[in-house]
């Protein structure tokens, strides 16, 4: 057995335990027995790790690749960054992913997860600027768009809040939490014409919509 994987063979062997067919598994662990220093293969072991229910032992992978090479290894900076996040590891995962943007800035995804982990943080503006730079590098992002809504509208920017809304319907003008979220941020500019027809179109799409109804129902008995 390869040193990496002689050092969790605990872990090693709940893997094919619990996964006695799992093609890649097996491949990871046999790339790993020819070649303890596959990058890929390491960084595959790491959110293998993950997966199964072994996440300190993933940060453990990602970390050794990192201490390998201290000026580099931006994605399993990447990957653990992420992984720290889930873990509610906010205050270690955002200085990870920030250090692996400046390690590769041609990795966008990095300004993704900023955003998240900032949004989670409650480092709105900082949020913002996160996503609205991913933004500018992948415009096709649903999710980053409504994140930025959904920010925008809580700190009261709802013109903001709708160019990003009108944005995500572009890209898929059945999108009902945008549509929903697009009303909204109507009433909250005090445009109910717009607003409900927003919510019309919501609910041509989805008629059971009980929250497009509950919001149509108010509106239209608030009209003169």
């Amino acid at each position: 057995m390869s040193t990496i994987l002689s050092k969790y063979e605990r872990e090693v062997k709940r893997l094919r335990e619990l996964r006695p067919q799992e093609k890649t598994v097996d491949d990871v662990l046999a790339r790993l027995e020819r070649d303890p220093s596959d990058l890929p293969a390491r960084l595959s072991l790491g959110n293998i790790f993950y997966l199964f229910g072994e996440p300190e032992r993933a940060i453990e992978v990602f970390q050794s690749i990192i201490d390998q090479n201290p000026n580099g290894a931006a994605l399993a900076r990447y990957h653990l960054g992420i992984t720290l996040y889930r873990m509610g590891r906010l205050d270690e995962a955002i200085p990870v992913l920030e250090k692996g943007f400046s390690v590769n800035g041609n990795i966008a995804m990095f300004l993704y997860w900023l955003g998240v982990a900032c949004y989670h943080k409650g480092d709105w503006p900082k949020a913002q600027r996160y996503y609205e730079e991913f933004l500018k590098r992948c415009p096709q992002s649903k999710m980053a768009y409504y994140h930025l809504a959904v920010l925008s509208a809580a700190q009261k920017e709802n013109w903001k809040s709708i160019t990003c809304l009108r944005k995500l319907l572009e890209i898929d003008t059945r999108d009902t939490a945008a549509l929903y979220h697009l009303a909204n941020a109507y009433v909250n500019m005090r445009k109910p014409t717009e607003a409900l027809g927003t919510l019309r179109k919501l609910l041509e799409i989805d008629p059971r919509d009980v929250r497009a109804k509950t919001m149509m129902e108010h509106l239209s008995s608030s009209e003169p």
